[in-house]
C-alpha cells in the first residue's frame, strides 16, 4: 500500500510505503515465536532523481574523458612523429580524425624537419569537447535533479507477536 504525501509545490516527491514482514524469533524457553512486523518507509523521489542525474552526469564525464584521452594521445603521437605504418597509430588517427575535422584549419600547424607536428587545432578540439561535456553534465543535473523537499527518509516499525 502506498500513501503519497503532497509537497507545497504540488508534486509528489514524498511517498509513504507500508508493508508487512514476518520474522521468527526463539524465546529463552526454546519456543519459536512469529512476529508480524509492519514497516512504513518514507521514499524521497527527489533523492532518486538526484541519483539518476548523478549517474547520467558520470556517464557524460566518462565519454568526455575517453574523447579527451584519445585527442591527447593524438597530440602526443603527432609531436613524436609516430610511424603511421603502425596499426596502433593508424587506429588512433582514424578514431580521432572525425573528432578533429571540424577544427582543422582554424590555426596553422607548425611542423619540424623530423616530421613532428604540433596540431594546435587538436588542442582546441580537446578544450571544446571538455567544456561541452562539462556543460552537458551540469545541464542534466540541473534539469533532472530538482532540490529535495527537505524531508529526510524515516522508517517506522511496529511489532505484533504471534505463537505458532
Amino acid at each position: 500500500m502506498s500513501l503519497p504525501a503532497r509537497r507545497p509545490g504540488g508534486d509528489y516527491d514524498q511517498e509513504t510505503v507500508l508493508r508487512e514482514e514476518r520474522q521468527e524469533a526463539v524465546t529463552p524457553s526454546g519456543q519459536v515465536v512469529g512476529q508480524d512486523v509492519a514497516v512504513a518507509e518514507q521514499v524521497d523521489r527527489a533523492e532518486a532523481r538526484a541519483s539518476s542525474a548523478d549517474w547520467l552526469a558520470n556517464l557524460v564525464y566518462f565519454f568526455t574523458g575517453v574523447i579527451g584521452f584519445l585527442l591527447a594521445l593524438r597530440v602526443i603521437l603527432k609531436l613524436l612523429a609516430a610511424n603511421t605504418e603502425s596499426g596502433f597509430v593508424r587506429f588512433v588517427y582514424n578514431l580521432s580524425g572525425p573528432l578533429v575535422a571540424p577544427f582543422a584549419g582554424i590555426v596553422g600547424t607548425p611542423a619540424a624537419d623530423n616530421g613532428a607536428v604540433f596540431e594546435v587545432h587538436t588542442i582546441i578540439a580537446l578544450v571544446v569537447y571538455l567544456i561541452v561535456g562539462w556543460g552537458i553534465a551540469r545541464l542534466l543535473t540541473l534539469l533532472i535533479a530538482r532540490p529535495s523537499s527537505g524531508v529526510s527518509a524515516t522508517r517506522t516499525v511496529g511489532r505484533g507477536t504471534r505463537t505458532y
